[in-house]
């Protein structure tokens, strides 16, 4: 299957490009997800951003698909599927 990602705003300069797609195989979950962008895009990403104990994006950083976070590393992923992730701030 194919997942299509977007990263946004400073998130994208810390990993390194604005968007990128990934192969993964049927029935994959979000943590299947998460497991491939560590391998490609973690030795870009500094310790506030990425968790290389998990292998995943911090609590700071938050993924939604069809305007919905996707809050478990269980959810299912779909073919064709769409994540956003944005770097929650706080300030004003």
């Amino acid at each position: 299957m194919k997942i299509s990602v977007q990263f946004h705003g400073i998130l994208a300069d810390w990993v390194g490009t604005p968007s990128a797609r990934f192969e993964l195989s049927d029935g994959s979950i979000y943590a299947d997800l998460m497991q491939e962008i560590g391998r490609q895009y973690r030795q870009n990403m500094p310790n506030q951003l990425w968790d290389h104990e998990n292998n995943a994006f911090n609590q700071k950083v938050r993924a939604f698909r069809d305007e919905k976070a996707l809050d478990t590393t269980d959810s299912p992923l779909s073919d064709g599927e769409k994540i956003t992730f944005l770097l929650m701030m706080a300030g004003g």
